[in-house]
């Protein structure tokens, strides 16, 4: 199987653990009474924890990292990935998920304009045609199933989720090559935990009830709806470019529709099933036809060029 491909799956692995995550929250905010800043926190600490431990485990070496290294995760953790689930959660909020949805997945058409506009690099038109199925997929997946809510502030939160995702995917690619994805990631979910804790204290949001059933849900959150597909996410970055990564992600919002009608019986309509299959064409036209000079070249001794071994 070819590195393409193989970093494809790892987005689409990494996009299907989301979407399910979104279907547990949904549980824990409706039935459970579960504050969602509550949730962030708790998923972010509790992420850092296990993956920081798993590297310690394995490889402590890889913890040591030069202050320089160690700057640059701290922006990674406050804008990456606390701000693109705050932000996220807020136009949920404001304007609901679908909206708040759509918005969030502009993400990747900012990193293809950002390739193009700074890093001189045009798409090529695997990516073109990819992106614009994937736009289009996601619009019509998430916003054809009913009635809209518009509001400024939620338009805004929707937009600076769909920015703090093009710089999550932009950001840590010098990190990845340096460090490694997973403690370029246990690192980054330390400080976009405390980022959320400083800025937002848990005892200003409620756990709510959640007894045995919700506690075995935020466990799933935590491992599988974080730590997993964020780690994944990052590691993809060593197979294919940023602009790819973006596009393929575009899966989760399927994965969200899926397990919502197979899991709490949300049906879809006619227009929906249009754009799911619009975003899998998405998906199809990058695994094929994708440019393989954008992707980030690893030497066969599994080492990311420049950098070093993987934990």
């Amino acid at each position: 199987m070819s590195r393409r491909a193989v970093g494809v799956l790892i987005v689409l692995l990494s996009a299907a653990l989301w979407g399910l995550s979104g279907t547990a929250a949904q549980v824990l905010f409706q039935d459970r009474g579960v504050s969602p800043i509550y949730l962030v926190t708790v998923r972010l600490w509790g992420a850092a924890a296990l993956l920081l431990l798993a590297v310690f485990l394995r490889r402590p070496q890889s913890l040591r990292v030069d202050r320089g290294s160690l700057g640059q995760l701290a922006i990674f953790g406050l804008f990456g990935f606390f701000l693109v689930q705050y932000s996220y959660f807020a136009a949920i909020a404001a304007v609901g998920v679908a909206t708040a949805t759509f918005l969030q997945y502009l993400g990747p058409a900012l990193i293809v304009l950002y390739t193009a506009a700074v890093r001189r690099r045009m798409p090529t038109a695997a990516e073109s045609i990819a992106l614009l199925l994937a736009v289009g997929g996601t619009g019509l997946l998430v916003l054809g199933g009913g009635p809209l809510r518009i509001t400024t502030l939620g338009i805004g939160f929707g937009l600076l989720s769909a920015v703090s995702l093009a710089f999550y995917t932009i950001y840590p690619t010098s990190l990845v090559q340096r460090l490694g994805p997973w403690t370029t990631s246990g690192y980054g979910f330390l400080f976009g935990a405390i980022s959320a804790t400083l800025l937002l204290p848990l005892g200003m949001h409620s756990m709510g009830r959640p007894g045995p059933q919700g506690l075995l849900l935020i466990a799933f959150v935590i491992v599988l709806g974080t730590l997993v597909p964020f780690a994944l996410y990052v590691a993809a970055l060593r197979h294919l470019s940023p602009s790819e990564v973006g596009i393929a992600a575009t899966a989760e919002p399927l994965s969200a529709a899926a397990s919502s009608y197979f899991l709490l019986g949300q049906a879809l309509l006619g227009w929906q099933y249009v754009g799911g299959a619009l975003i899998i064409g998405a998906v199809l036209v990058l695994a094929a036809f994708g440019g393989r000079s954008t992707a980030l070249r690893v030497e066969r001794t599994g080492v990311i060029a420049g950098g070093r071994p993987d934990p």
